[in-house]
């Protein structure tokens, strides 16, 4: 469509100007010889000019506005058809055919970047499925090792059965443990899981947390700390998904840290609002490259793959914290630089400021 300022159709004004000049000029040379003065020749090519004018604006006015307009409009429809697809950009024209350009180069830009945010969901899927699909293989092969094994005359065996029943064992509940993270993560995803708010206790939940995690930093000589600077400190939050964001980061502290190595966690109110709680869980561990940090909560995503299959980690655990905490409007933060340890940040409503929020 052309624009509201512009009634008057540029395109036809364009076409119809030189053919209207070049009239004028010939049909003026052309009657001198019969005009008594020049200033007739004068008139008579103007007025030739001008009929020539009229006659191509009128004609371009016929046959190219209707058609410029339902080619401008099937350009603005095609982009629409994705969701964050924006009108395109009101820039000044000449004329009509330049903002059909304008809009047809916006349009080739907007399906150009919907094309490549597909491709790039589609290597998403791809990559998430051969994930999976790895990490559900390696527990279910190594059963079938095992079972096979005791099948082929191992079971006779009062030791050999033993160990290989015990290792079959660890391996179901490898396979159990992913498919629950995949399902919490799935209802988290579709909004099928959400927080049942109620003040807890947060230094009492976090007490709980280390008390679950404290045979796990024994075995690693890994030193559990609570700096526990606010003795009021209750939040208003989902209590159960709240302790499960806990103990993944500090069994995640716990996993990736040095021998003798020691891991921090934090309760203060927010200096800037004090309507929030801030919670840190900080370690001395290996660290994180600079350009993994982007990518740790995603699911299945290991700074050191070899490692943390060897620890029998799902590689959900950070993803599970990030939509927990996004599910209570928060955000996960994370500082790290490899060799120096990691930090991670969160917070939750006070529930001394939030009150309002229990009743409804």
């Amino acid at each position: 469509m052309t624009s509201e300022k512009n009634t008057y159709f540029r395109t036809g004004i364009r076409l119809a100007l030189p053919p209207a000049i070049i009239s004028c000029i010939l049909f003026g040379m052309i009657s001198l010889p019969w005009m008594e003065h020049v200033y007739h020749s004068i008139i008579f090519g103007a007025g030739s000019g001008l009929t020539v004018f009229i006659l191509v604006y009128l004609i371009a006015l016929q046959n190219l506005k209707t058609k410029l307009e339902e080619i401008r409009a099937i350009i603005q429809r095609t982009p629409s058809r994705f969701a964050n697809a924006t009108r395109p950009p009101d820039k000044n024209a000449s004329d009509e055919i330049q903002e059909v350009m304008i809009d047809a180069e916006w349009s080739r830009s907007t399906i150009t970047r919907e094309f490549q945010k597909m491709d790039e969901t589609e290597n998403y899927r791809k990559e998430f499925i051969g994930d999976i699909s790895h990490e559900l293989k390696t527990p279910i092969f190594s059963v079938q090792g095992y079972l096979e094994t005791l099948l082929d005359g191992a079971l006779d065996d009062p030791e050999v059965n033993q160990l290989f029943l015990t290792k079959a064992m660890k391996n179901v509940n490898r396979l159990i443990f992913l498919t629950n993270d995949l399902m919490e993560i799935s209802r988290l995803e579709s909004g099928e899981l959400k927080p049942e708010l109620s003040v807890i206790p947060l230094n009492n939940l976090i007490h709980d947390a280390i008390d679950s995690l404290q045979y796990k930093a024994d075995q690693r000589n890994v030193k559990l700390f609570f700096e526990e600077k606010e003795t009021n400190a209750f939040a208003l939050a989902d209590r159960n998904q709240i302790r499960q964001v806990l103990v993944n980061l500090i069994e995640n502290s716990i996993k990736y840290n040095k021998p003798d190595g020691k891991v921090y966690i934090r309760t203060r109110f927010d200096e800037h609002d004090n309507s929030k709680i801030m919670v840190s869980v900080r370690d001395t561990g290996i660290g994180i490259d600079p350009d993994d940090v982007k990518r740790v909560t995603e699911r299945f995503f290991r700074v050191d793959k070899s490692r943390s299959r060897e620890e029998g980690g799902t590689g959900l655990g950070l993803s599970i914290v990030k939509h927990i905490l996004e599910s209570h409007g928060e955000q996960l933060a994370i500082e790290s630089k490899p060799g120096s340890g990691s930090i991670f940040r969160f917070s939750l409503k006070s529930a001394d400021h939030h009150s309002d929020l229990i009743s409804a």
